[in-house]
């Protein structure tokens, strides 16, 4: 066959400019922000926007999953001390990169997961709970 194939059409970056082409599904239509008071933010297309302040963040995963090439497959999941995820951008989101600085700044955050090709979820941080105290 000639040419690319339908999903490297609307996936693959373009191999003379190195830029992504217009895509059906692009990772680069969720648009993550650091805001000056100290919020990541999540703006997604047709869903409402997703925000979490750096205080009241417990803990950072990475989500893995086997849908690439064609779908996305790494994603960021930012919890609240309740377990819930308040904010979750896939990688190759605009302003990724401002987060990832962000998240950096935590003492103990590290990157893992981002070659796994598998449903998986990976713990970057946590925050350190309380010391527990015997009351004997």
């Amino acid at each position: 066959m000639n040419g690319p194939t339908w999903w490297e059409e609307d996936i693959a970056p373009d191999l003379r400019t190195g830029q992504h082409r217009n895509m059906k599904h692009s990772e680069a239509q969720f648009v993550v922000e650091v805001t000056a008071d100290d919020q990541i933010t999540c703006r997604a297309p047709n869903q409402a926007e997703q925000r979490i302040r750096m205080t009241d963040l417990a803990a950072v995963y990475v989500e893995t999953n086997h849908s690439g090439p064609w779908g996305a497959d790494v994603w960021w999941l930012l919890n609240d001390s309740t377990g819930q995820t308040q904010v979750a951008f896939p990688q190759l989101a605009t302003g990724e990169e401002a987060a990832l600085e962000r998240l950096r700044l935590i003492p103990g955050f590290q990157v893992r997961g981002m070659n796994s090709g598998e449903n998986a979820l990976f713990m970057c941080w946590s925050k350190p709970s309380a010391l527990h105290h015997d009351d004997q």
